[in-house]
């Protein structure tokens, strides 16, 4: 609705906002997700950074492969679209790769650091599907229904002006929203690693999956599928496989912090140390005075 916002004598785009918004706010909760894992604060804004420049690198490779035709009968159309166009998917596959190259670089479990990103990666787009609301982008189809939104004329908004559209923007917002909080639930209570990335690919496709039937912006098709359904039924697939082997025990526990194994040991040792000491047989305890000592053959006198 308001592509700009007035601040001083700046206009700042609300679609950067929005996604600056959502950045924060997706590391601020990563922070705090972070200290339920065996992983230091250097290590997770490690990640972070692979995880924001490969993502913004998926994003536009991704938008660019949606724009080949423009991209062939313009090449300077490369240069022209580097500050506007992405693609979510784009960036959340490249953030992907980035994340497996970091943790293998650092020798780390990949599916731990996917299962504590995920929760934050989806307030993430919910905030930043906000600025596409904003900006009229990413706009749904015509309706005569009453949740419809008219866009205004002469603000610089992508979407058609005058028209009630679907404000699947919105929508997506809100799943979005309730979709990070069930993962952190699901983050926190579930023992393999790769449960939450699981449930983000299987739930977060299947939504996306219907919701692109009430799209009405140029997103790119693969046949009769939008680019982003295509990709959703390859997402859907690996949730699938991620969550069999989960209950099927067969993915690696999550390295806790602290660990529930060494919490455990160690009330074990302890209550071993205390049976050992209470275990002691009194008779051959013998008092004495501070400061004095008792012979033993005085002791053994006593006991005949």
């Amino acid at each position: 609705m308001h592509p700009y916002f007035q601040l001083f004598s700046f206009q700042v785009p609300a679609y950067g906002l929005m996604v600056t918004l959502g950045i924060l706010a997706a590391m601020i909760m990563g922070r705090f997700l972070r200290k339920h894992l065996v992983i230091s604060e250097d290590d997770y804004y490690s990640a972070i950074i692979w995880l924001l420049v490969s993502g913004l690198i998926g994003s536009k490779l991704l938008y660019w492969i949606v724009e080949f035709d423009e991209v062939i009968k313009n090449p300077h159309f490369l240069i022209e679209s580097l500050t506007a166009g992405f693609v979510y998917y784009g960036a959340f596959l490249g953030a992907v790769i980035g994340i497996f190259i970091c943790t293998k670089i650092r020798k780390q479990s990949f599916l731990s650091y996917m299962d504590m990103l995920c929760p934050p990666i989806a307030l993430g787009q919910a905030i930043g599907r906000i600025g596409c609301y904003l900006a009229g982008c990413c706009y749904g189809a015509p309706t005569s229904s009453a949740c419809g939104v008219i866009f205004p004329a002469n603000v610089g908004s992508s979407a058609p002006a005058g028209i009630p559209l679907i404000p699947t923007q919105l929508y997506e917002s809100a799943f979005c929203l309730l979709l990070s909080g069930f993962l952190v639930f699901i983050f926190l209570r579930e023992k393999r690693a790769g449960t939450s990335l699981g449930y983000y690919c299987v739930l977060y496709s299947i939504w996306r999956f219907i919701i692109e039937f009430y799209r009405s912006d140029d997103r790119g098709t693969v046949g009769a599928l939008s680019t982003s359904q295509f990709i959703c039924i390859f997402l859907f697939l690996i949730g699938v496989v991620l969550l069999y082997l989960a209950f099927k025990n067969r993915l690696p526990v999550i390295q806790r912090y602290p660990s529930d194994e060494i919490v455990m040991e160690a009330s074990d040792a302890s209550d071993e140390t205390e049976i050992q000491e209470t275990d002691i047989p009194q008779e051959n305890c013998v008092a004495t005075a501070p400061g004095q000592t008792q012979d033993t053959d005085t002791v053994s006198e006593e006991k005949e």
